[in-house]
């Protein structure tokens, strides 16, 4: 009897002892943030305050976070494989994070066409190459933010009157020169990637469909109404990321006069806590 209640005090032991098995393994946090502000035409105030701003949020709250400032195409590229040969394959948590210019190329369009900083040609990328990265990265989940307009007006601003008020820059193949006068410049269009939706994935926009993202807020003169939201917001204790989004939208909408207002599109499997309740893990399962 007295072997018999031995053994299974040394199981009872080893079970408790025994190393978690890998779903059990806390996941990973990643995260790419980017900031272009320093365009040929229209250059924009914030978006490197606002790419670092998020960039030191993300990394409180446990992220190794890739920044990248003033961005070419070349570049872009080279920080999208930097951050996958970190994403350890269903077991990641990735964060996206883009400020700049941005708007669609066709009116009534859903396809976001970022712009990089490339002097020699405008490059637009479309948020598809995005939807192209996020499936062969293969992380468990991915949550991506574009504080950018997605209208498909051109928002010029002249040259030396003023803060730059939105983060749209063009339409089509041409923009208007500081004169007054509209001129064609090289544009190219990264576009030439499928459409399917990612996995686990929420995509936050800074703005409803065909809206304008402002590029300073009230509250900050230093950041977009947008990432001062999510600089507030992100690193709240004990809520899901769906909640995060609501409490950014409700500053937003009650700074801007609902002019403008975050909108998400979501197929996350599972809710995500980014500062878990009592839990020093980076994701918590839904109770």
């Amino acid at each position: 009897m007295l072997k018999f209640f031995i053994f299974f005090y040394v199981l009872f032991i080893f079970a408790c002892t025994a190393q978690p098995s890998l779903e059990e393994r806390p996941m990973k946090r990643v995260a790419l943030v980017v900031g272009n502000q320093d365009y040929k035409d229209n250059v924009l105030d914030n978006p490197i305050h606002d790419a670092k701003g998020i960039a030191k949020t993300l990394t409180s709250i446990g992220f190794d976070v890739h920044l990248t400032l003033n961005s070419t195409e070349a570049q872009f590229n080279q920080a999208l494989q930097n951050v996958k040969s970190k994403i350890e394959p269903n077991n990641t948590l990735l964060f996206i994070y883009f400020a700049g210019h941005g708007n669609t190329l066709k009116e009534d369009s859903n396809e976001q066409f970022l712009m990089m900083t490339d002097k020699n040609e405008t490059v637009l990328i479309s948020i598809y190459k995005l939807y192209d990265f996020l499936n062969k990265a293969k992380a468990r989940h991915n949550v991506m933010m574009i504080d950018a307009c997605r209208d498909y007006k051109e928002h010029y601003v002249p040259v030396g009157k003023g803060k730059k008020n939105y983060r749209g820059n063009f339409r089509g193949v041409s923009v208007r020169s500081s004169d007054g006068f509209k001129k064609e410049e090289a544009v190219r269009v990264v576009d030439n990637y499928a459409h399917e939706f990612p996995k686990s994935t929420l995509i936050s926009y800074a703005t409803d469909p065909a809206q304008k993202a402002k590029d300073w807020s009230e509250h900050d003169m230093r950041h977009s109404p947008y990432s001062y939201a999510l600089i507030q917001h992100l690193a709240d204790e004990e809520v899901p990321i769906g909640e995060v989004f609501r409490r950014v939208r409700e500053s937003v909408l009650n700074e801007t006069n609902r002019t403008q207002g975050n909108s998400e599109i979501t197929k996350l499997e599972k809710n995500i806590w980014l500062v878990p309740k009592r839990a020093e893990v980076a994701f918590a399962p839904p109770l």
